[in-house]
This record gives C-alpha cells, structure tokens and sequence, in this order.
C-alpha cells in the first residue's frame, strides 16, 4: 500500500483549531485487550513520516510514536480488557473506549475526527466519522500509531509469560502459529473466549479434528 498525503484537516483548521483524531488497535486479536488512542496535533501540522500504522514498519512506527509524543498538544490512550470485551461485545467497548479517550482530553476538541462508521456518542463535541481514515486524516493516523505502538508493547510483555503462543510476533491475532498453539497448549486468561475458534474449542461437544480442518491447521 503506497504512501498518501494525509490532508483533509488542512481545510477543516481553518475553522476547527483543535481537531483530535481517534482509532483503535486490537479489535479483531484473539487475545490481549482493545486499545484506543486520540490525538490532538497542531494546527496546519504535517509530516510524511505519519501514516495509516498498518503500512509502516515496526522500527518506522516507533520513530512516528515519538514524534507524535512530542510534537501533540495532547494525546490519551485506553485500555479495554478481556474482560470488558466479552462482557460488552468489541464493538460497544470499543466506542466505550473512544468516548472516555475524548472526554479525558484537558484540551476539550472543536472537532473530533473518529476512524471507521460506527457513531460515538459524545455530547458537546462535533463529531465526523471517516471510513479508512487512518488513510486520510493525519490526526486519525496518529492516534492509529500510538494505539497501536502502545498495545504491541503490551502484548511483547505478555508474551514473556506467556511465550507458547508468540505473542511477540502475531500480538494475539489469529495467524497459523497462534492457531497451533492453542490447540496445542489451551487458552490462558487473556483470551477472548466469544472469539472463534476459541468459542467453539469451549463447547463441550467440540470437535476439535473439524474444527482444525476449519482453520487450515
């Protein structure tokens, strides 16, 4: 995915001085919680080394977390545990978390800018949701790195106690070697148990060979 200019604020700062961009990391991970990140930069700020997390390299995303740490008039980050996420579904703790994330701000935003379609209630804040606007939107971009940054580091710390299943690699989604080693060592505490296949492996009448045939496994 190539690289784009990340400018749909330039026009919005004219009117709008502070403009907080949110996003999440973690929504779609077997284990490990949501984290959500907003991010107010300053006005008229731009640099091309800030761009949608997912097409950035580990090393390149740490650099852009620094930057972002210090040039940001202001950013927060919230966590969602296991726990929360099953008890609300992902997608209400995930607005759950975008919502606290803003109304933590000191800064209070003329305008918040929210990844993805699903509307935040947030009352005395105007709000825009933008569909891939990791792509778009520079402040949204940002906050998609620091979330992202933040919970990878996370999920490395968990992975020292919990190395079987290579968290400092696959950060709890659901790739081959996570897969294998589930089935192969079980599930710990921090896995999602209304995540596939994980739901299905705690039904009592499971069939584990099918659902291995299931995932390729």
């Amino acid at each position: 995915m190539r690289k784009k200019s990340l400018d749909l604020e330039i026009k919005l700062w004219t009117k709008y001085s502070l403009i907080v961009g949110v996003d999440e990391a973690g929504r779609g991970a077997l284990a490990g919680p949501i984290v959500v990140a907003a991010v107010i930069l300053p006005v008229n700020f731009q640099s091309p080394l800030i761009q949608d997390s997912k097409i950035l390299t580990p090393e390149q995303r740490w650099k852009v977390y620094q930057l972002v740490k210090e040039v940001a008039i202001e950013y927060i980050v919230v966590f969602k545990d296991k726990e929360t996420v099953e008890k609300k579904n992902p997608l209400a703790a995930t607005k759950e978390a975008m919502k606290e994330a803003v109304l933590q701000l000191k800064n209070k935003p003329d305008l918040c800018l929210i990844d993805g379609k699903e509307k935040v209630e947030i009352a005395g804040i105007k709000k825009i949701n933008i569909i891939g606007g990791d792509r778009k939107a520079i402040n949204i971009a940002a906050a998609s790195i620091v979330a992202k940054v933040t919970r990878d580091k996370y999920m490395e710390k968990l992975h020292e106690k919990y190395p079987q299943y290579d968290w400092l690699n696959n950060k709890g989604y659901a790739n081959i070697t996570h897969l294998n080693a589930i089935f192969q060592h079980g599930i710990c505490q921090f896995h999602r148990h209304t995540y596939e296949p994980i739901k299905s492996l705690l039904k009592p009448d499971c069939n584990r060979q099918e659902i291995k045939k299931k995932y390729k496994l």
